[in-house]
């Protein structure tokens, strides 16, 4: 695996996590620059997104699972009984 050179002589990985850097600080920057009230509010919105992408994957594993147990029961329906009717029924003499 080659990396590119860019004409500052980073490679290409560093370049970007530089680029990362560059704009959280620049973020760091904006937020720092804000009243009170709206640091709050921010702080707020980001914390919902992240519980609103929290649930979103908790109720996508949920909504899986279900489904797969409701192909398993599907299945297992269609195949018929586990034992054979034969070995079920036994009689004596």
């Amino acid at each position: 695996m080659t990396e590119s050179t860019h004409p500052g002589g980073e490679s290409g990985a560093r370049s970007q996590r530089g680029n990362a850097g560059s704009a959280a600080n620049d973020v760091r920057q904006a937020f720092a620059g804000l009243p009170l009230d709206q640091k709050i509010s921010t702080l707020i919105q980001v914390e919902l997104d992240m519980l609103g992408d929290a649930v979103n994957s908790v109720v996508t594993a949920v909504s899986k699972a279900v489904d797969d147990v409701a192909r398993a029961c599907e299945s297992s329906e269609q195949s018929g009984p586990a034992t054979s009717e034969a070995g079920g029924q036994s009689s004596t003499s």
